[in-house]
């Protein structure tokens, strides 16, 4: 049986008489709540209008949508989501748990939790193992970024043997961000990689096409390694349009020789391992 994914014309009319119905209201009750008309109302349920971001949240506050609910009208919308975990919640502390199972799962493969402006929020193991402990400026800090790590000489730009065609590849990831959400964070961050004037002139042409859904291809001389070929991954945390902020995604390095994980698995045996963002 084929599934879509994506949202179908009319979706947001729909949920919006759904729920107008859950909650036994009329047309002319939903219109004097959010200031409008009746006949605005009708519109937006047959489709023949979209609504505002601010028109979608009085909606979704008026029907008492939690926040689960609220993504998928603005979703329905084309609009981003809001945030779906309140900080220091018993909802983040299980999806804490969660990504420490995920990461653990992930053990030997060097794996991490960052958002999408690339901030780390939790290692692996096999993070400390292969990538924190033959790359002494990563082993014990508690903040660090992923293409700062990539860019910065004390990284891993030395042991990335086609380094100037991944950080292109990753900066066209971060402008495609840019352009989508236009926050000040990422356009700062964007800007603030540009300046380096390590970074090809002609990064843009580089790196397009280079990205593909399972992830991006370089060579790496790991210290203690031999050189070898492996695929960056990145997984989106949840699904893509309902994704809370800040939008989490996880980061892994796989051998393209998979002999190679099962020696690394090896040398993980028995060993204790400590870190900040080592949750497990």
């Amino acid at each position: 049986m084929e599934v879509s994914d994506q949202v179908s014309p009319g979706a947001f009319g729909r949920l919006l008489r759904y729920w107008r119905q859950v909650r036994r209201l009329s047309q002319e009750d939903v219109a004097l709540e959010i200031e409008s008309s009746i006949k605005h109302i009708s519109f937006l349920e047959n489709g023949r209008s979209l609504p505002s971001r601010d028109i979608a949240l009085k909606l979704a506050q008026f029907f008492r949508l939690n926040s689960w609910e609220t993504n998928y009208l603005l979703a329905a919308a084309g609009m981003a989501p809001v945030q779906s975990v309140k900080p220091n919640s018993i909802e983040a502390e299980f999806m804490e748990n969660s990504l420490a199972a995920v990461m653990r799962g992930n053990d030997p493969f060097p794996s991490l939790i960052i958002n999408r402006f690339g901030d780390a929020h939790m290692v692996n193991k096999g993070w400390l193992e292969v990538i924190g402990n033959r790359v002494p400026s990563l082993s014990d800090v508690p903040h660090f970024n992923l293409l700062d790590m990539i860019i910065s000489e004390d990284g891993l730009r030395p042991y990335m043997d086609d380094w100037e065609e991944s950080v292109c590849t990753l900066l066209v990831f971060l402008q495609q961000e840019v352009l989508l959400y236009q926050d000040r964070s990422s356009i700062e961050t964007l800007q603030r990689y540009l300046k380096d004037n390590r970074v090809p002139s002609d990064w843009k042409v580089r790196g397009a096409n280079r990205l593909t859904t399972a992830g991006l291809y370089t060579r790496i001389s790991i210290p203690g390694t031999e050189p070898n070929l492996y695929m960056q991954v990145f997984n989106t945390v949840g699904l893509s349009r309902f994704m809370p902020e800040p939008a989490l995604m996880i980061y892994s390095i796989y051998p393209m020789d998979w002999s190679v994980g099962e020696e690394w698995r090896e040398r993980m045996q028995g060993k204790d391992y400590s870190h900040p963002l080592l949750k497990y």
